[in-house]
């Protein structure tokens, strides 16, 4: 809803054998390509709030422009942004993973809004009751935190909560009735008002939390409603009436680098640390001669393995260490890459031959870690014969 929806569960089908990633890389890339899967946790659906999900690294929030607001507390820190359509959103990441672990989305304004992208549930419109009939009970009561927020105004919100079945994550649903409507409520009902609330609150927020963070405010002591259930939360369930983010708007200097090593050319250790990758040792070592091109300190080395086949990787100038490159060989024909010295950004446009079929690819690289940020599918096969410039526009 705000903005572009961010595409790109990527490299579903890429080989690990043909990454070549082993050992911790390999645990690390599976981790981040499977964004959908809840990336640190053993989780499975996908939380999605907004096109954004759980487990994201907090560099997919860039689509989304400046926050309007940053607010650090302890090893977390919450971004706020006000979407075009009327959507503010939170997003929350805890450091020094940068994983999101919070999502909040709210209609601020009065009257109905638009679709929450959770079942039939519609901002400013769906009503406690029938959030209740849907979710089978009352959700979960936290022994700290009130169910039931009255404003200085007089306004009233009612926080309900329900875990996501099979994963760690609470789903959070805040419904709201005016001063007005709670002051026509007590008018009639008197001390009964709260009770007969539930048809006259609409919802305001949707959110989705790891549990472990959820808790750090609200406490472990909770009871669970007559009847109460775990919802299912999965991607399926999840829809954007908005059109993907334009491959154009993504620009290197969004992932800028924080020094450029201008110092003499190290070497892999062959025999040692980078042992893994002797059989190239001498066209990494030449790829490597003329100094870093990107990501501050890095060069890239690509390397054919036969007709329209290659694979690359990427050496530390500075130290010397190798890093495999996680697109390449016979899943990612006609490779090829775009880069610069003074980003983190790499653009990878590769086709797939068995679905004759052409991807640009996007990659952030950090410390020696690969993060997915977005896969799209620019057309056929053919079109990989064009520049990566011609088409990401």
């Amino acid at each position: 809803m705000i903005s572009e929806q961010l595409v790109g569960l990527a490299m579903a089908g890429v080989r690990a054998r043909a990454l070549g990633l082993t050992g911790h890389q390999n645990r690390v890339f599976g981790l981040i390509t499977l964004f959908a899967l809840l990336t640190a946790a053993s989780t499975s659906g996908a939380q999605s709030i907004e096109g954004f999900q759980l487990g994201d690294d907090k560099i997919t929030l860039q689509r989304l422009g400046v926050p309007s607001e940053t607010k650090a507390d302890g090893a977390f820190t919450t971004l706020t942004y006000h979407g075009s359509d009327g959507i503010d959103l939170k997003a929350t990441y805890q450091r020094p993973s940068n994983r999101l672990v919070a999502l909040q989305a709210t209609w601020p304004k009065g009257g109905a809004g638009p679709s929450t992208g959770y079942g039939a549930l519609t901002f400013g419109k769906t009503s406690l009751s029938e959030i209740r009939s849907q979710m089978g009970s009352k959700g979960i009561l936290y022994a700290s935190q009130s169910p039931v927020v009255a404003s200085s105004g007089g306004a009233i919100s009612i926080l309900s909560y329900f875990d996501v079945s099979g994963t760690d994550a609470v789903a959070t649903f805040v419904t709201s009735i005016d001063s007005d409507e709670a002051a026509k409520l007590k008018a009639t009902f008197g001390a009964d008002a709260y009770k007969n609330a539930p048809p006259a609150a609409k919802l305001r927020t949707i959110g989705v939390s790891r549990r472990e963070y959820l808790e750090n405010s609200q406490g472990t002591k909770r009871t669970l409603d007559i009847g109460y259930r775990a919802i299912t939360w999965s991607s399926q369930e999840i829809t954007s009436k908005h059109p993907a983010i334009s491959l154009a708007r993504i620009k290197p200097g969004q992932l800028p680098v924080f020094r450029t090593y201008s110092g003499p050319n190290n070497f892999p250790d062959f025999t040692g640390r980078d042992k893994e990758f002797t059989n190239f040792r001498t066209r990494i070592t030449d790829g490597m001669s003329g100094g870093p091109a990107f990501a501050g300190e890095y060069s890239v080395i690509q390397i054919g393995c036969g007709t329209g086949c290659s694979f690359a990787y990427v050496g530390n100038n500075r130290t010397g260490q190798v890093f495999n490159v996680p697109v390449g060989g016979e899943d990612n024909m006609y490779l090829s890459l775009k880069y610069q010295l003074d980003s983190r950004l790499l653009v990878a446009q590769w086709a797939d031959y068995d679905a004759s079929k052409c991807y640009l690819q996007f990659f952030g690289f950090d410390d020696g870690e690969w993060t997915d940020l977005l896969k799209r599918e620019v057309g056929p096969m053919d079109d990989c014969f064009k520049t990566i410039a011609e088409n990401a526009h």
